[in-house]
C-alpha cells in the first residue's frame, strides 16, 4: 500500500501503484496529466526521466517558459552521474523550437496559426526522437486577468506538495522571477501571459510569501495545509471493513471553517460513508500543532485495488475575489462571441450565481480533490452557462421568425466571434437559472468524476451538438464543460460529423467539423 501518494501534491491513498495516464502518440513511454496551473509531460527512458512543465492556460500566439528537470536512473552515485551527463545531452522540442535538456528552462512560441488545439513535444537525442507526446493547446485564449500591469494575485492557500497559480501579467517567462514562502525560495513550474504555476512547499502553516517579477514586488502570507491518508487493512474483501483517517495539517490560527473532500475514485471496489459532501472543520476541532484527525469507514464492494484522494482548505470560493472575476469573464466572453449581455442580463447573472455558492462549492471542491484550479473551473461554467444562454436564445428566435440560424448568427472574426448582433436579455436569464443550470451539470458526472473541456467549432456556424446521444440546444461555436472520459459527439453541420471524443481532466479538446 502506498499511503498519502501524492498526485501533482494532492493526499493520495492507493493500494496498487497509481497507472500513469499514457498520452496518445508516444513512441516511449510518457506520462502526461494537467493539475492546476500546469501541464507535465514526463519522458521515461533507460537512463532515467526528462519532466517538462507547461502551462496549463497556453493557446496560440503565447510565449510561454517552464521547467525542464532531469532524474538519472541508476542504483549507485557513478550509475546517476553518468545518466544525468547523458540525459542532459538530449533536447526537448516543440514546434521546431529546440531546447537543451542541461539548460533547465525553456522559452517557447506557441504558433498562432497552430490549427489542431494541440502540439507535438518530443524528447530527442541529436536527431533521433526519443519519446513523443502532444502538448493541449487552448483553441481559445482565456480570459486576461483584469489587473494593470504592477498588480499580482497571490493565493493565501495551498495544498503541500501540489500546484498554485499566481495571476497577472508576465511578460518576462521565469527570467527575474523569484519566489519565496517562509524565506525559502519555491520551484516555479511554468508561465504563460496570464499566469504563473508554483510548486507548494510541503511545510505546513502559515508563512510570509515574497513574489518578485523584475522591479515589480508581491507580499502576503501563505497557509499550506497538508492532508495524509491511512487506512487500517490494505486490502478489501466484499463486506469486509476497514477505518480511513486523515489528517489535516497545518490549521493552526485559523478563524474560519475550512472544509475537507474526499473522493472515491475506485466507487466499484469499495463504498466510503459520509462523504457525499465537503466535511467542515471549524476552528474549535483543531488541536495543538494545527491538526484535525477525521475518520470514516470503508466497506469492501469487490476484491481489488482502490484508489481515495482528499483536499482541504478554505472553500473554493472563498479563495478567490468572485466579485472581480465574473466581470472580467462575461466582458472576456462577450468580447471572444460578439453576443451582448444587457446590463440587466449581466446583473440577475451574476446574482444568480451567488445564490448557487453552496452547490458551487461542493462541485469545486470535487474538483480541487481532483487537483483542479477552483477559479479555472468556475470561469469555464461561468462560460457554459452563457453560451446555453445564447443557445437557447437563438433556437427560440429561430423558431419564431422561422428564418435560417445562419441569418441571425453572422459569421465576424475571430474564428470564435460568431454571434454579432445576439444579445441576451434579462428575459433569457430569468428562464432557466444558474442553479437549474449546475444541477443539469452536476448529473451528468457519474463517481464525482473530474471536469475536462470540449471546444466545437464547424462550418457553417449553425451546428446543432449532440452528446451522447442527448441533444440540448448546444450550437457551434463553442465550449462545454464535459466528465473527463469517451464521449459520442456529432455535430450536424452542412456535413454531419460523428466522432468519439476523449476528455482529460482540465485539458480542452479540440472537435472541427467542416473544416
Amino acid at each position: 500500500m502506498t499511503v498519502g501518494r501524492a498526485r501533482a501534491g494532492a493526499a493520495v491513498l492507493s493500494l496498487v501503484a497509481i497507472a500513469p495516464t499514457i498520452v496518445r502518440g508516444q513512441s516511449k513511454t510518457v506520462h502526461a496529466g494537467t493539475v492546476a496551473g500546469t501541464h507535465a509531460v514526463a519522458f521515461e527512458t533507460d537512463r532515467g526521466t526528462v519532466s517538462v512543465y507547461l502551462p496549463s492556460d497556453a493557446a496560440p500566439g503565447d510565449r510561454v517558459a517552464g521547467r525542464i528537470d532531469v532524474a538519472p536512473a541508476g542504483a549507485t552515485p557513478p550509475a546517476r552521474e553518468d545518466n544525468a551527463r547523458i540525459l542532459n545531452g538530449f533536447s526537448v522540442v516543440f514546434a521546431d523550437q529546440q531546447t537543451s535538456v542541461a539548460s533547465g528552462r525553456y522559452e517557447w512560441l506557441v504558433p498562432p496559426t497552430l490549427p489542431t488545439g494541440a502540439g507535438a513535444l518530443s524528447l530527442r537525442n541529436g536527431s533521433t526522437v526519443v519519446a513523443e507526446s502532444f502538448v493541449p493547446i487552448d483553441p481559445a485564449p482565456r480570459a486576461p486577468p483584469a489587473v494593470t500591469d504592477d498588480v499580482f494575485f497571490i493565493p493565501v492557500e495551498g495544498e503541500a506538495g501540489r500546484t498554485a497559480v499566481i495571476r497577472g501579467r508576465f511578460d518576462r517567462g521565469l527570467a527575474a522571477t523569484t519566489l519565496t514562502v517562509g524565506g525559502a525560495e519555491v520551484e516555479l513550474l511554468a508561465s504563460s501571459p496570464r499566469q504563473l504555476a508554483f510548486r507548494v512547499p510541503t511545510a505546513a502553516g502559515l508563512s510570509p510569501l515574497r513574489f518578485t517579477s523584475g522591479d515589480r514586488v508581491a507580499t502576503g502570507m501563505l497557509r499550506v495545509i497538508g492532508v495524509q491518508l491511512s487506512a487500517s487493512r490494505t486490502q478489501l474483501f466484499r463486506n469486509q471493513r476497514a477505518e480511513l483517517t486523515a489528517t489535516v495539517r497545518g490549521l493552526d490560527g485559523i478563524t474560519a471553517p475550512v472544509t475537507l473532500t474526499l473522493v472515491n475514485l475506485s466507487p466499484a471496489a469499495v463504498r466510503i460513508e459520509e462523504i457525499e459532501r465537503p466535511i467542515t472543520i471549524e476552528p474549535g476541532q483543531v488541536r495543538r500543532g494545527g491538526t484535525v484527525v477525521v475518520t470514516r469507514r470503508i466497506t469492501g464492494i469487490q476484491p481489488g485495488p482502490f484508489e481515495i484522494s482528499a483536499s482541504a482548505g478554505k472553500p473554493p470560493l472563498a479563495q478567490f475575489d468572485v466579485s472581480r472575476t465574473m466581470p472580467r469573464v462575461l466582458d472576456h466572453w462577450q468580447a471572444t462571441t460578439g453576443v451582448t449581455i444587457t446590463a440587466g442580463a449581466n446583473a440577475l447573472i451574476q446574482s444568480a450565481v451567488l445564490a448557487a455558492r453552496r452547490q458551487l462549492d461542493e462541485f469545486l471542491s470535487v474538483q480541487r480533490a481532483h487537483q483542479g484550479d477552483a477559479e479555472d473551473v468556475f470561469a469555464a461554467l461561468l462560460a457554459h452557462y452563457c453560451f446555453d444562454l445564447r443557445d437557447d436564445a437563438l433556437v427560440r428566435r429561430r423558431a419564431a421568425s422561422r428564418l435560417p440560424l445562419n441569418v441571425l448568427l453572422r459569421p465576424a472574426m475571430p474564428p470564435q466571434n460568431r454571434g454579432a448582433g445576439v444579445e441576451i436579455t434579462a428575459n433569457e436569464v430569468r428562464g432557466p437559472s444558474f442553479s437549474d443550470f449546475l444541477t443539469r451539470m452536476v448529473a451528468r458526472f457519474t463517481a464525482r468524476q473530474a471536469v475536462g473541456y470540449l471546444f466545437v467549432r464547424s462550418l457553417p456556424v449553425e451546428a446543432t451538438i449532440t452528446v451522447d446521444r442527448q441533444r440540448r440546444n448546444e450550437l457551434t461555436d463553442r465550449r462545454l464543460v464535459m466528465p473527463v472520459g469517451e464521449h459520442d459527439i456529432v455535430v450536424a453541420a452542412a456535413t454531419t460529423c460523428r466522432q468519439r471524443v476523449a476528455v482529460h481532466a482540465f485539458q480542452t479538446e479540440l472537435l472541427e467539423c467542416g473544416r
